[in-house]
């Protein structure tokens, strides 16, 4: 298999029959395309999430937080508390500890997240760090969405723009390599997206609106995996205008310069959604109030099967996410 998620059909077939005790308070437990689970408490749901990062070094524990804070966002609810699980290479020093927990905690005071735990080892067989993380928010019963509501003739729309955290992380892994070929200001932008990679503050805008049907955190595979996840999970197709995608300037130049398609490049740090064909306007302008970038990029079609863009060319469900293949590039140039 090819570095990055499981291919689904594994997934389905092996290791979603293999979840232990049925139990009644799961209400949202593994599928595909789904970003966290949801379970019963009382009157309230928890809302709980994980997911490691495994392809960056430099901002390894920035982007674990953000990255689980974002699957929490995607149902409309509010991170509130992390737990991480630190895997250190042997010969890992302190000021490498020091950097990776400094890294956490100032992206979890941005989105007023608690650490409540975790675990720390040295660990053989490994050459960079890992950083599993495990995120939980808590809401209402029943005041959230996932990423399989998703209706036919829903609109589909995109925040801010593509490829987002594998730029940042191509960038600080390459960037003196980089900086040779595209000169110091792009890879300053490049590098500068890291600060983009929340989506919780349009998350949030978007639920409150009352409107969305799904949403969904385009992670490994780029927007095109990510469109795919979210038609798994809802049983639906898709149409997609393919320019009307935002492409920010540093994306598109180090994508050719690594010869990679962006749009199979990891892109936490935008979101995609749907809501009803005439509220999209209303939700859009929701997140616009936010500061963040929305734009209608297509639309839901009943036939599961119909995965297109409004061109009439077929959208590849990608193997594995382009980063493995640009990382490589980075380093040969």
């Amino acid at each position: 298999m090819h570095p990055g998620k499981v291919p689904p059909d594994i997934l389905s077939r092996i290791i979603f029959k293999h979840l232990g005790k049925e139990d009644p308070d799961v209400i949202l437990g593994p599928g595909l395309g789904q970003d966290a689970s949801v379970l019963g408490v009382g009157e309230k749901v928890i809302v709980a999430a994980t997911d490691p990062i495994t392809g960056s070094v430099e901002d390894v524990g920035w982007l674990a937080v953000h990255v689980n804070a974002n699957d929490i966002a995607t149902f409309g609810v509010r991170p509130r508390w992390f737990l991480a699980s630190l895997m250190l290479p042997v010969g890992c020093d302190e000021k490498q500890i020091e950097h990776i927990v400094g890294q956490i905690n100032r992206a979890a005071n941005s989105l007023g997240i608690a650490v409540v735990g975790g675990h720390s080892e040295i660990t053989e067989g490994i050459d960079r760090p890992i950083v599993a993380g495990f995120m939980l928010g808590v809401a209402d019963d029943g005041e959230f969405v996932t990423s399989s509501g998703a209706r036919p003739g829903d609109a589909i729309v995109l925040t801010k723009s593509i490829g987002i955290e594998g730029t940042s992380i191509l960038a600080s892994e390459g960037k003196e390599k980089l900086e040779r070929l595209l000169g110091e200001k792009l890879v300053e932008q490049a590098l500068s997206l890291r600060n983009e990679i929340s989506v919780v503050a349009e998350g949030l805008a978007a639920f409150k609106t009352g409107h969305v049907t799904a949403m969904h955190d385009p992670t490994e595979g780029g927007i095109y995996n990510g469109l795919h996840e979210l038609c798994d999970a809802s049983s639906v197709g898709f149409e997609i205008d393919t320019s009307a995608m935002a492409i920010d300037e540093a994306t598109q130049r180090i994508c050719e310069t690594l010869a990679v398609n962006p749009m199979e490049l990891i892109s936490s740090g935008c979101m995609i959604l749907t809501c009803s064909d005439s509220h999209a306007n209303q939700v859009v302008d929701a997140i616009e109030r936010t500061g963040v970038a929305a734009t209608r990029i297509g639309s839901i079609h009943p036939e599961a099967t119909h995965r297109r863009t409004t061109q009439g060319v077929d959208v590849p469900r990608p193997e594995t996410d382009v980063l493995w293949t640009a990382l490589k590039r980075v380093k040969s140039l």
